[in-house]
């Protein structure tokens, strides 16, 4: 996203007001919401002629662009293909439209790298390695520095081989991760008190 779509998103969600922005933001990534927050806070005040601008703009965007009224699996393929090209759409479109939640995976990326290391560190190389494949690549830099150097070495030559996870199992690991984080944060109460 570029600083000029940045600061027009920022204006957009000023104007939404903080429910709806709150809605927009949980569906961003975390890199994403940090951008923008950032913007929205160096705005000092908005006048109604940007709120116009931004509006009229995006009005005219989603008539040229929407896809409302179609069948959104079709919408959904055909933009993935287009952005990633077919071999790597397809897997994503698979985990999309047929894998369900990923809502445990997803949680990691709020997280930072040491206590994702932690979490997962006695964990199979082979999981460690599909968990990480779904992370930001800095992200898993990070978890992989706070590894140990053998399970490192491991976790990184499963990366470099890993040929895509099946729907099914990312769905079991997905339950596992959910669990793992339920667990780690029940701990954390318990010691706090």
């Amino acid at each position: 996203m570029s600083d000029e779509g940045v600061d027009k998103c920022a204006v957009f969600l000023m104007a939404l007001g903080e429910n709806e922005a709150a809605e927009v933001l949980k569906q961003l990534s975390p890199k994403e919401v940090q951008k923008i927050s950032t913007a929205m806070a160096s705005m000092k005040s908005l006048t109604k002629e940007q709120i116009s601008t931004v509006f009229d703009e995006f009005h005219q965007l989603a008539g040229e662009k929407t896809s409302v009224g179609s069948n959104s699996s079709d919408y959904i393929k055909k933009m993935l293909n287009q952005a990633l090209g077919d071999d790597k759409a397809a897997g994503l479109i698979e985990r999309i439209l047929h894998g369900g939640d990923t809502s445990g995976i997803e949680s990691l990326k709020w997280m930072d790298a040491v206590s994702i290391a932690e979490l997962i560190s006695n964990e199979h190389p082979q999981i460690i390695a599909t968990i990480l494949a779904h992370l930001e690549p800095d992200q898993c830099a990070g978890v992989l520095n706070a590894l140990t150097e053998r399970t490192r070495n491991d976790v990184i030559l499963r990366i470099a081989t890993l040929d895509g996870v099946q729907p099914l199992a990312l769905r079991e690991l997905n339950d596992v991760l959910t669990k793992l984080l339920m667990g780690s944060a029940t701990t954390k109460k318990r010691i706090k008190g």
